[in-house]
C-alpha cells in the first residue's frame, strides 16, 4: 500500500501540483504574516535595547514636571557619581520633542517620535551614544546636529541654516554636523536633533537640570559591581528613582513591543483570515481529488485491501502532499515578508531596520497549517469512500453523495444561535468589556451556519441566475449553469473562499462609511467655529499664541480647548475646558437641561453620562483636580452628544488654577459675520509659515475625521486583498480539476459540434456564475452583519447610524465576476486545447 501511494503521487503529477499549489498559497500568507510581525517586533525591541547598552545604573527624576520638591539632577550630581569606584562613564541627558523642518517648510520624518536631546561628551570629548559622521557636535546656542538619515531626507548639508520646532516654538540654527546613532526612535523613522546641553535644558526642562543620568562601567568590565547600585542610590536626592540598566532596557523593550502590539494583532487577525480561506481551498481540492479516485480505491478494496489500508494509504498521500506544500509555502511566505520589508524601506511606513526573524513558532504553525489542514481535509472524503462497498463503487454509476438535510438543519440552527446571541449581547450589555468578543464569537457562529447552507442556497440562487444566462448565451449558458448545479457541494466550496473575502470587505466598508458619515454630521452640527489652530507636535500651544489669536482682526470669538485628567464622581475621567465667554460661541451645545450661562462656575455633563451617573441640573459632584486639590462642582447643564467635546466640561477659569501650565493643543476661532474668508487670510498670514501650527477650516476638520477611517480601510483592503487572491487561486484550482474530471465529457461535446471558442466560453461562464453567486452571498452577508455591527458600536458621545455605500458594493459584485473570468483563463484554455479523440478515450 505504501508503494501504491508513492506511485499514485508520481502518476498524478498535474492533480498533485494543483493540490500542492492550494496548500502553498494557504500557508505562504500565514508564514509571511508571522515572519513580518516577528521581524518588526524584534527590530523595535532590539533598537530600544541598544539605547542602554553598557549602562549599569540609571537615575531619573519624577516624570511629572509639576511634582512638588522635584529633585535636582544636575552637573554636581554627575560629578559625584563619576567619582564613585567602578564607574566608567556618567552621562546626563535631557530630551523632548523636536522636529526638523525641510526646505519646503514641511516636517521631516515620523513627527510623533521625533526627539531632541543634548550632546553630552565625556572627558575624552566624545559622546558614546552619538558618533559624529561629518562636521562636529554642537557646542553653543544656535548650533545643531541631526542624524544622517534626517539630513538626507531634508536635503541639508553641514553649514546650512535650518529650522527646528522644539520647546513650543521654532528655532533657527546652523547645522554644524551629522551623527550616527542606534537610537530606537531613529530606526522607527523619526529625526534626532542634538543641541548643546544648556540649550536642551532650556527647551525641555530647566536650566542646569537633567531628566536622566546613566552610569556605565568601564568598557572591559563584563560584570558590573553588585554594590554599584547601592552606592549610586546613596548619592541620589530624595524623590529621584534609581534603576538598573537591565530594568531600563526591559522597559524600553516593553514600550517598543507595546508600540507594535496593534500591528502584530492586526497581522495575526489577517493571518487567521487567510488560514480560514485557505482551509476551504485545500478541503475542496482534496475532496475533488479523492472523489475522482473512487473507482481506483474501490478496485484496491476488491483485490484484497482492507478499509483501514485504503484509508491509511490516502492519508499518507495527504501527509506527503501537505508536507511538501507546507515547506514550499513556508519558503514563499518568508520571501514575501522579506520583499515587503524591502519595499517599505524609504517610505513613510518604513519599519524599523533589523534582520529577518523566522521563529520556530512560525515554522511550527506553517507545518501545522499545511499538514494538519490537508490531512483533515482528506479524512472525511476518504472515510466516505472507504464505506462504499467495492462492488458498488465499480458499477457504471457511482452512489451519489448523502443528502444535505442534516447539514442544512445544523446550518439553520447555527444562524439562529449566532444572530440571536449577537442581538442579545447588544441589547443587554451595551458598552460592556466583553461585548466585542461576544459579538465576534456570535458572528463567527452565524457565518459558519451560512457556510453550511451554501449548497442549498447555490441551487436556488444559481437556478435563478441560469435563466438570463441561457437567454443571452443559449446552449453554452445552459451547459454552464448545469455544470455549476451538478455538484452543489463543489460549487459551495468554490464560492465559499470568495464569499469570505467579500463578506469581510463589505462589512468593513459599511462600518467605515457609517462611522465617516456619523462623525461628519456630528462634527458639522457640534462645531460653530469657522477655523481651528492646532499644534502639529506633542508640545501644546503656547499661552502667548492663544492670546495672539484672540487679538487678530475679523475674530468674533476664540477659545482654547484644554483637556486634563481628573477624578470625577469616584472615577478617573477626562475633563475638557473652554473659555467661559467664547466657548459657547465656538462650540454648539444642545442642552436638555440648564444652559451655557453657568459655564463659568459649573460643570456640564453629556446626557448619556449624566443618566448613567444619576446626575441632574443642581446635583453636586465631588472632583479631585489634576494637582490633587479636592473640590465640589454643581451640574449646571446637561447636553446632547457632541463629537468635539468630552462628556465632562468646565470653564478654563475653573480648571486653570489647578494646572501648572494651563496650555492646550487646539484653539477654535469664529469669524465676524461675513468675514470668514478674511479671517482665513489673516490666520494664514499669521501662522501659515510656522510648521509647528496648523490652520484648518471646519471642512478640513471634518475631512480629517474621515481621512483616518479611509487610511485604516485602505490598509484593511490591502491585507484582505491577499485573502481574495487566495480565493482566486482556489477558483483556478477547482476549475482546473473540474476540467480534468470532465475530460471525456468535454471531448464528447467537441465531437458533437461544440467548437474550442464555445468550450472556453463554457468554462468562463461557469466560473463567472459561481463567482457571482459567491459575490452576492458575501456582499449580502457583509451588508447585514455591517449594519448589525454599527447598531452595536458605542461611540459614547456620537450618535451612530448605518450607511450603505451602494455604488462601492456594486463594484465589489462586478469585481467578483471579473475574478471568476480571470480565474477561468487557464482552465478554459486547457479545455479548449484538448484532443477530441484523446478526451473520448479517457476513463
Amino acid at each position: 500500500m505504501l508503494r501504491n501511494a508513492l506511485r499514485t503521487l508520481a502518476a498524478q503529477r498535474t492533480r498533485l501540483a494543483l493540490t500542492v499549489l492550494a496548500i502553498v498559497f494557504g500557508v505562504a500568507f500565514v508564514a509571511g504574516v508571522l515572519t513580518l510581525k516577528d521581524s518588526i517586533t524584534e527590530a523595535s525591541a532590539s533598537a530600544a535595547a541598544d539605547d542602554f547598552a553598557g549602562v549599569a545604573v540609571g537615575v531619573r527624576a519624577d516624570p511629572d514636571p509639576g511634582t512638588p520638591d522635584r529633585p535636582a539632577l544636575d552637573a554636581r550630581l554627575v560629578d559625584r557619581l563619576r567619582a564613585l569606584p567602578g564607574v566608567g562613564a556618567v552621562r546626563g541627558s535631557v530630551s523632548g520633542p523636536a522636529v526638523v523642518v525641510d526646505r519646503k517648510g514641511d516636517l521631516v520624518g515620523r513627527v510623533e517620535e521625533a526627539v531632541g536631546t543634548n550632546h553630552a561628551p565625556g572627558p575624552d570629548g566624545v559622546d558614546p551614544l552619538y558618533r559624529v559622521t561629518s562636521g562636529r557636535a554642537p557646542t553653543a546656542p544656535g548650533q545643531v546636529a541631526i542624524d544622517d538619515a534626517g539630513a538626507r531626507s531634508a536635503g541639508y548639508r553641514v553649514g546650512d541654516r535650518l529650522r527646528v520646532v522644539a520647546g513650543g516654538g521654532t528655532l533657527d540654527a546652523t547645522l554644524v554636523g551629522t551623527v550616527h546613532a542606534d537610537d530606537a526612535r531613529i530606526r522607527l523613522g523619526a529625526t534626532l536633533t542634538l543641541f548643546d546641553t544648556a540649550t536642551a535644558q532650556r527647551l525641555f526642562a530647566a536650566p542646569g537640570a537633567y531628566d536622566l543620568i546613566t552610569v556605565s562601567t568601564p568598557p572591559k568590565t563584563k560584570t558590573p559591581d553588585a554594590a554599584l547600585p547601592q552606592a549610586v542610590r546613596a548619592l541620589v536626592p530624595a524623590g529621584a528613582e534609581t534603576v538598573t540598566g537591565a530594568e531600563l532596557t526591559s522597559e524600553r523593550r516593553e514600550l517598543a513591543a507595546a508600540g507594535t502590539a496593534g500591528l502584530a494583532t492586526g497581522l495575526l487577525v489577517f493571518a487567521g483570515i487567510a488560514l480560514f480561506v485557505g482551509t476551504f481551498i485545500i478541503t475542496n481540492t482534496f475532496t475533488m481529488l479523492i472523489g475522482r479516485r473512487t473507482r481506483e480505491l474501490a478496485l484496491l478494496r476488491a483485490v484484497g485491501a482492507t478499509r483501514r489500508q485504503v484509508t491509511r494509504s490516502v492519508r499518507f498521500e495527504a501527509l506527503a502532499t501537505g508536507l511538501v506544500g507546507a515547506l514550499l509555502g513556508l519558503l514563499l511566505g518568508i520571501a514575501l515578508a522579506a520583499g515587503l520589508l524591502a519595499l517599505l524601506r524609504g517610505t513613510d511606513a518604513e519599519p524599523p531596520r533589523g534582520p529577518l526573524v523566522v521563529r520556530p513558532t512560525t515554522i511550527l504553525w506553517s507545518l501545522l497549517v499545511g499538514v494538519g489542514v490537508t490531512v483533515a481535509a482528506a479524512w472525511l472524503p476518504t472515510r466516505k469512500v472507504a464505506r462504499i462497498p467495492p462492488m458498488a463503487a465499480l458499477r457504471a454509476h457511482l452512489p451519489g453523495p448523502a443528502g444535505l438535510l442534516r447539514r442544512n438543519l445544523i446550518g439553520l440552527l447555527l444562524i439562529v444561535l449566532g444572530v440571536g446571541g449577537g442581538y442579545a449581547t447588544v441589547r443587554t450589555a451595551p458598552g460592556g468589556d466583553g461585548q466585542s468578543v461576544l459579538i465576534v464569537v456570535c458572528g463567527m457562529v452565524a457565518v459558519t451556519g451560512v457556510l453550511m447552507l451554501i449548497p442549498l442556497l447555490s441551487v436556488a440562487v444559481i437556478g435563478l441566475l441560469a435563466r438570463p444566462l441561457t437567454r443571452v448565451f443559449g446552449v453554452t449558458g445552459r451547459l454552464a449553469s448545469r455544470n455549476a448545479l451538478r455538484d452543489p457541494r463543489r460549487t459551495a466550496a468554490t464560492a465559499s473562499a470568495l464569499m469570505i473575502g467579500l463578506f469581510l470587505v463589505t462589512g468593513l466598508t459599511v462600518i467605515g462609511a457609517s462611522l465617516k458619515d456619523s462623525l461628519d454630521h456630528a462634527a458639522a452640527r457640534g462645531l460653530t467655529a469657522d477655523y481651528a489652530v492646532s499644534t502639529t507636535l506633542r508640545d501644546p500651544i503656547a499661552p502667548a499664541t492663544v492670546e495672539r489669536i484672540g487679538r487678530l482682526p475679523h475674530v468674533a470669538a476664540a477659545s482654547v480647548y484644554r483637556t486634563a485628567t481628573a477624578e470625577i464622581a469616584g472615577g478617573e475621567r477626562e475633563l475638557a475646558a473652554l473659555d467661559p465667554v467664547a466657548g459657547p460661541a465656538v462650540m454648539r451645545f444642545d442642552f436638555v437641561e440648564g444652559g451655557p450661562e453657568t459655564l463659568r462656575t459649573d460643570l456640564f455633563v453629556e446626557r448619556t453620562e449624566a443618566k448613567a451617573r444619576g446626575l441632574k441640573v443642581g446635583s453636586t459632584v465631588a472632583v479631585t483636580f489634576p494637582d490633587g486639590a479636592p473640590g465640589t462642582l454643581r451640574v449646571g447643564g446637561i447636553f446632547r452628544a457632541n463629537p468635539i467635546a468630552l462628556p465632562y466640561l468646565v470653564s478654563t477659569t475653573t480648571l486653570d488654577p489647578h494646572l501648572e501650565r494651563p496650555v492646550g493643543r487646539q484653539v477654535f476661532v469664529r469669524s465676524l459675520p461675513g468675514e470668514a474668508k478674511a479671517l482665513q487670510a489673516t490666520l494664514d498670514e499669521a501662522f501659515g509659515a510656522d510648521p509647528a501650527l496648523r490652520v484648518q477650516s471646519k471642512n478640513d476638520l471634518r475631512k480629517g475625521l474621515a481621512a483616518g477611517i479611509d487610511l485604516l480601510l485602505n490598509i484593511v483592503y490591502g491585507l484582505l486583498g491577499m485573502a481574495v487572491m487566495i480565493a482566486v487561486i482556489g477558483i483556478v484550482n477547482t476549475l482546473a480539476m473540474s476540467v480534468l474530471e470532465r475530460t471525456r465529457e468535454i471531448g464528447l461535446l467537441r465531437a458533437i459540434g461544440l467548437d474550442a471558442r464555445r468550450v472556453r466560453d463554457l468554462i468562463r461562464l461557469e466560473a463567472a456564475l459561481i463567482s457571482l453567486f459567491g459575490g452576492l452571498l458575501g456582499v449580502g452577508l457583509g451588508v447585514g452583519v455591517g449594519v448589525l455591527a454599527v447598531r452595536g458600536i458605542d461611540l459614547g458621545n456620537v450618535p451612530l447610524g448605518a450607511t450603505i455605500p451602494w455604488l462601492r458594493i456594486a463594484l465589489f459584485v462586478l469585481g467578483a465576476i471579473g475574478v471568476g473570468v480571470l480565474a477561468a483563463a487557464w482552465p478554459a484554455r486547457r479545455a479548449a486545447r484538448m484532443s477530441v479523440l484523446g478526451a473520448l478515450g479517457t476513463e
